[in-house]
């Protein structure tokens, strides 16, 4: 991989990501099964002469000096140290820029240039439970990167863009969605290392369904762990058991099993009502993509709100589709297992971080 540039500006554009199987189990230990989809964030990184940060996404502008945000950086790991999560999500919530902050913070050692204008722009809905944070800390990453006087390697890559995920997640983040974002395609995501790209059978298809109902990733997260802590011992089988779902789905997808498939993601939605992160809007919509013939639907994301996922056939596209809108939500049919976060330097052409 080979990101360097001497380009008077970067941008870089990231894929935003469905879970397939294991959303909270993989932060207990399981697998679990994700796919990039083709929706994007972008992140132009550009020089300059001041030694200042200035960061701008849609209405949120901040600069920030290398004194600010090495101090941040210090806090924050003060924080993760003694596991303050509570004091972590409440930075997030009221500093927008505190993950992209802590990133910054984290290239500064290796060389980043400390004056850059940084801008994002997004086509991902947020607090959906596709990605949209994942995606723009790895296209910050991707583009910054560029500049820095050493290629950084594709593991440092992904340990910084899921340290953004950290702060926005309130202290504790599973890299699934950084690491979709940035290798892109159909993956087996665990808690150790980098995801591994596993095959999937031609006519893998999914509509995405939209509640419009908004529920911070960190809050949710926040209510399965003290969800869990009540009865440990016996909770925990939970997430034993959607991770043994993530491990059955792997050859399904490799045969396109779609039928058999959906049933295991019935069988994760399940759970996830089990564990209590599903909502009335959520049900809404899951019953009425597998009334109309859905091979099976759960939520995607912490939940809360959100996203559902289905799993059609390609003839039953338009009437999940139809179904789903009726039912109240938004039918998203983006392009699915995508390749991953892509840069452009000025002038050259694009091409892929993870070639």
């Amino acid at each position: 991989m080979s990101i360097r540039s001497p380009a008077a500006f970067v941008t870089a554009s990231a894929p935003g990501k469905v879970i397939l199987v294991g959303e909270h189990a993989i932060n207990r230990g399981q697998p679990a099964l994700s796919v990039s989809i083709g929706l994007y964030a972008r992140c132009r990184v550009a020089p300059l002469k001041t030694h200042q940060f200035r960061l701008h996404s849609g209405k949120e502008r901040a600069t920030v000096g290398h004194e600010d945000l090495t101090a941040l950086r210090q806090w924050v790991e003060r924080q993760r140290a003694a596991e303050a999560y509570s004091e972590i999500q409440a930075l997030a919530a009221r500093d927008y820029f505190a993950p992209a902050k802590y990133i910054l913070a984290l290239m500064l050692e290796h060389g980043l240039p400390t004056g850059l204008s940084i801008a994002w722009a997004s086509e991902i809905p947020t607090s959906s439970g596709l990605g949209s944070g994942g995606a723009a800390f790895t296209a910050l990453v991707a583009a910054a990167g560029a500049l820095l006087p050493e290629p950084p390697r594709l593991e440092q890559c992904a340990a910084w863009a899921h340290c953004g995920d950290i702060i926005a997640h309130g202290g504790i983040a599973s890299a699934l969605d950084t690491q979709t974002s940035l290798l892109g395609g159909v993956l087996r995501v665990t808690s150790h290392g980098l995801a591994q790209h596993v095959p999937a059978a031609p006519g893998l298809a999914l509509i995405v369904g939209n509640t419009g109902v908004i529920a911070a990733t960190s809050a949710v997260n926040g209510r399965v762990r003290r969800w869990l802590s009540e009865a440990p011992d016996s909770r925990m089988a939970y997430f034993q058991t959607i991770g043994t779902l993530a491990r059955l789905a792997l050859p399904l997808l490799e045969a396109g099993a779609w039928q058999p498939l959906g049933h295991l993601l019935n069988l994760n939605q399940l759970i996830l009502e089990k564990i209590g992160v599903s909502c009335p809007e959520i049900d809404q919509l899951i019953a009425a993509a597998l009334g109309a013939g859905a091979c099976g639907a759960k939520l995607s994301g912490s939940g809360g709100g959100g996203i559902i996922i289905a799993l059609v056939l390609p003839e039953q596209r338009q009437d999940v589709a139809a179904a789903i809108a009726a039912a109240g939500g938004s039918a998203l049919m983006p392009a699915i297992n995508v390749p991953g976060v892509t840069i452009q330097k000025q002038p050259s052409s694009l091409r892929r971080i993870n070639q």
